[in-house]
Order: C-alpha cells, then structure tokens, then sequence
C-alpha cells in the first residue's frame, strides 16, 4: 500500500476523537473519546499492517460504526486518493475488515463469564 503520512492524519483524528461532533453526508455522529495509542493501532491496522488490542477494539466499538466510517471517509477525502481509487478501495475494505474484527471480539467477551473488559 502507498505510504501515507499517518502520523498527521492521527493527529487530527485525536483532535476529531475527543469528543467531538463529526458531520459526514449531512449526518451528525457524536464521537466519544480514543486514546492517542488506540488510535495509531486502529490507523496503522487500516493504513499499513498492524494488529488492533481488544482493549482498543473496545473503544472503536464504543464509539460507534457511524463514527469509524465517517472518520475513515474523511481522511481519504484527501487529494492523494483522487487518482487512486485501488488504494482507497482497500482502505474502505480493511477498515470494514478491523470494524468487523473488533465487533467479534468485543461479542465474545460479553458472552463470556470471565469477561472483562
């Protein structure tokens, strides 16, 4: 995958993720808080290869599939992905991938009896 600059796209996305009020295609989504270490593993995980911690797969969760898309269409809103259409495909598809990771492993915890998360 191209190498991006991820790291200034974590920033802004810390800055979206505390508690800020994301608008995507005329929806407001109202995100709750991520950790800056959260953060880097989901967007490393979607952006390069990485691996997402269930505790982190906990507050993507939290925060809603509204929210995780919008942030994700929101960064490949930049000019970079405007003649890479491959690449943004593949972003779109692993950050479904992540998304639908962390669900089941937050669904197992919770079934679990010795759950915590």
């Amino acid at each position: 995958m191209a190498s991006l600059d991820v790291y200034a796209a974590l920033v802004i996305l810390a800055i979206a993720l505390s508690g800020a009020v994301i608008v995507d295609s005329g929806k407001t989504h109202s995100c709750g808080n991520m950790t800056l270490r959260c953060i880097d593993e989901v967007y490393t995980s979607i952006f390069r290869n990485g691996t997402v911690s269930d505790e982190c797969c906990h507050k993507l969760v939290k925060i809603g599939r509204p929210c995780h898309e919008a942030l994700v269409r929101r960064d490949l809103e930049d000019p970079f992905f405007k003649n890479h259409t491959n690449i943004k495909q593949e972003i779109l598809s692993k950050a479904k991938q992540i998304w639908n990771k962390c669900t089941s492993i937050v669904d197992a915890l919770s079934v679990s009896p010795n759950a915590s998360p």
